[in-house]
């Protein structure tokens, strides 16, 4: 066990397992859009996002209680929309075939274009007070999660481009994660500065 060097500190940022938890669901989606991974990977992927949620909610309290709104609410709606919701769609897709139930998956698009544009309205905050390596991550979310909600309305030519977008957002999130818990532990860490001034 690395030595507390926060002592004094009431709460520690737990920003990076939410940052971790981020780049396994991105990744995961990644696989899934790109097919690197086949419809019976759905079920794992719903237990990875059932887990997901733990530290994305857990960030997201912990955030809130330091007093960074912009940094808890989205950790929040991540914890409940990427992990949770999306570990009971993807179960449900996993299920669906087999039992045979007619679902229309594009009530799906509706929830998908509501987060893609809070995340791209808010993607400004990121680059201004955020590492670089946070900002690049989101601007992959905001691509991959954007061009979700189009291929759930039905536009599937957009799916590699939505994996490909979720993997820049886990590869910069991967970043993100080991930077944060290397900084709490007084080491440095290359991110980079935030993009706007």
């Amino acid at each position: 066990m690395a030595e507390d060097v926060n002592v004094n500190v009431k709460i520690a940022d737990a920003g990076p397992a939410g940052w971790l938890a981020y780049s396994i669901a991105t990744w995961m989606a990644w696989a899934f859009l790109v097919g690197y991974v086949k419809p019976s990977a759905l079920l794992f992927m719903a237990a990875l996002s059932l887990a997901c949620a733990i530290p994305y909610l857990i960030a997201g309290i912990t955030q809130l209680k330091l007093g960074n709104v912009a940094g808890g609410v989205t950790w929040t709606y991540f914890g409940s929309f990427f992990a949770f919701a999306s570990a009971l769609n993807y179960a449900i897709t996993y299920f669906a075939p087999i039992y045979k139930w007619e679902l229309d998956a594009r009530i799906l698009g509706y929830e998908w274009a509501i987060l893609g544009i809070v995340l791209v309205l808010t993607t400004p905050i990121f680059a201004k007070y955020s590492p670089a390596a946070a900002t690049i991550s989101v601007i992959g979310a905001d691509v991959g999660i954007a061009c979700l909600a189009l291929v759930y309305w039905g536009v599937g030519s957009l799916a590699l481009l939505s994996g490909w977008g979720f993997f820049v957002a886990g590869f910069f999130g991967i970043v993100m994660a080991a930077g944060g818990i290397l900084e709490g532990a007084g080491m440095k860490f290359p991110m980079g500065k935030p993009l706007l001034k």
